[in-house]
């Protein structure tokens, strides 16, 4: 009876005008959403079985073709618009990640992952895998000293949530090993939503055009997010928090708000939640505060004055009561201050014996090793944090074994390439907010002010991590990927302070070709691997 009394046509008229009710934001989100759901479909079903790298690589390059053909036929109609450049960016890095997971198994490339036994087994387990387990074993946080068994010091929101993924997906009928492996589609979601958030910032900070493309697609295909996509770790959504804590700072700079205000502090605390490094950035938005404090006082307006106070108090109760909930209970309870479980001495990571100078001074040309540009782990062979950072941000701390020919020489001019763009992409991006803080627009001071110190903050922070823990693993780029964010911004940047002559405009077109080149270069790179199965 309800089938007869459906109007087919009405329906498909209803359909269409709600999806074009569907703003582009939206679009952009939904499709992350879609594409991971379908990513958790393809492994529950049978194709999975026959996706072998040369499959991937060949769908990865026939969507390519398909995107590409689609926007030059938008051109040669002159409909195309930047919004179909930006769906293009984010939907082609998606489909490469979503790609790479469905390539990745559970055990394959993670850090600190440990083991799980299964919810008929009592045994608690360490590692990310240990954690998460407990939480969907148990249906409860770890009751017991977090510093006595490894990564169950890590605050719980993403172990919490990736429990809760797999209590939801076993109820719906998943067998419990499918749904382990699934825990990979929640990094993946989580970078989606940082390339969606770093192109929120990036319309924010005023880009536009071909620069916002060069900036959009250096976190759409950088390989170190590639990697992260798949990582069961907290690792990415810690990332995506720091975005939004990025993004609702550059909403409050232009708009001085509690609205705003209180959307950086749920930014800072829920982000504390998921790893505490998230309190960096507690000075670069102090300094924003800071600058509009002085500025309100300057005003000499009592009732503004007052009234920003009690906002900047809403704002550090917040901020503190979600932030440091963590902290406090394992204070109370435990007696245990914040810290980390490190390896001793006798690691092969260890690079305590070598001065500071050794490990953070600028490397010598012998230390960069460009005839193996791979991080091999060992502190003997490598100790430079910078070298170690830019080898980790290419191939992570995991390579294929034995390269040698055409795949070891792309490898070798993959590395030169990108340190070298990558140090002309710095010097942009600080160039760049040097003369915005010589600007007279308060809105160009203020965000010179916050993006440098927080792009510097990041960069300190890796050195005092790679000194208070001195291995090899404490300088890997994942640490500080985030600063992607801020090359992302310098690359995107093409406002007036980008046009004072031809010769610098050639200049900065010149670096966003290269990145952009580098990036092909290395996804390039990364297909004959998974072609092959190195990796």
């Amino acid at each position: 009876m309800f089938l007869k009394n459906l109007d087919l046509k009405k329906g498909i008229r209803l359909y269409i005008m709600n999806a074009r009710k569907i703003t582009f934001n939206q679009a952009v989100v939904l499709t992350i959403v879609f594409l991971c759901l379908l990513t958790v479909l393809i492994q529950g079903t049978a194709l999975s079985s026959v996706l072998s790298g040369s499959v991937v690589i060949i769908i990865c390059i026939l969507i390519f073709l398909i995107t590409v053909l689609f926007l030059f036929f938008l051109y040669k109609k002159n409909k195309l618009r930047e919004e179909h450049m930006v769906f293009a960016i984010i939907f082609t890095g998606m489909i490469f990640h979503c790609c790479y997971v469905l390539l990745t198994g559970l055990y394959e490339r993670q850090h600190d992952e440990g083991v799980y036994t299964g919810i008929a087994s009592s045994q608690i387990n360490p590692g990310h895998l240990g954690y998460i387990e407990y939480i969907y074993k148990f249906r409860k946080l770890p009751d017991m000293n977090p510093y006595e068994l490894f990564s169950y010091y890590h605050p719980p929101l993403h172990h919490g949530l990736s429990g809760l993924w797999l209590i939801l997906l076993t109820s719906l009928g998943m067998a419990e090993e499918l749904a382990f492996e699934n825990l990979q589609v929640l990094p993946l979601l989580y970078c989606g939503l940082f390339m969606f958030v770093t192109y929120l910032i990036l319309k924010k900070a005023g880009a536009k055009g071909r620069a916002l493309y060069a900036g959009l697609f250096l976190v759409a295909m950088h390989p170190t997010l590639v990697l992260m996509s798949a990582s069961i770790n907290n690792d990415m959504l810690s990332t995506l928090l720091l975005a939004c804590c990025i993004l609702s700072t550059l909403c409050f700079i232009r708009e001085r708000n509690l609205k705003n205000l209180m959307w950086i502090a749920l930014s800072v605390g829920v982000g504390m939640l998921c790893k505490i490094n998230t309190a960096v950035m507690a000075f670069p938005i102090g300094l924003v505060f800071l600058t509009d404090m002085i500025e309100v006082i300057r005003n000499r307006d009592k009732n503004e004055v007052i009234a920003r106070i009690k906002n900047y108090i809403l704002f550090g109760l917040t901020a503190a009561v979600i932030g440091l909930s963590w902290i406090v209970r394992n204070l109370i309870r435990f007696h245990e201050k914040p810290g980390i479980s490190s390896a001793t001495e006798d690691s092969v990571m260890y690079t305590g014996n070598y001065g500071v100078w050794e490990r953070l001074g600028i490397p010598a040309l012998a230390d960069w090793h460009f005839d193996f540009p791979f991080h091999p782990l060992n502190g003997d062979v490598i100790h430079n944090t910078w070298v170690i950072m830019f080898q980790t941000s290419l191939f992570g701390e995991i390579y294929p074994k034995g390269l040698e020919g055409i795949s070891l020489v792309l490898c070798r001019i993959v590395y030169v390439a990108a340190i070298i763009f990558a140090l002309l992409s710095v010097i942009l991006f600080l160039y760049l907010q040097y003369r915005k803080l010589r600007s007279s627009v308060r809105t160009n001071m203020t965000d010179a002010i916050f993006l440098t110190s927080g792009y510097l903050i990041f960069l300190l922070s890796l050195s005092a991590f790679a000194l208070k823990y001195p291995y090899t693993c404490s300088s890997d780029f994942r640490y500080i990927v985030i600063c992607l964010i801020y090359i992302a911004v310098g690359l995107a940047d093409d406002g007036p302070f980008c046009q004072d002559g031809t010769r610098t405009v050639v200049v900065f077109r010149v670096i966003r070709i290269g990145v952009c080149a580098s990036l092909i270069l290395t996804t390039i790179v990364y297909m004959i691997w998974l072609w092959s199965g190195t990796i």
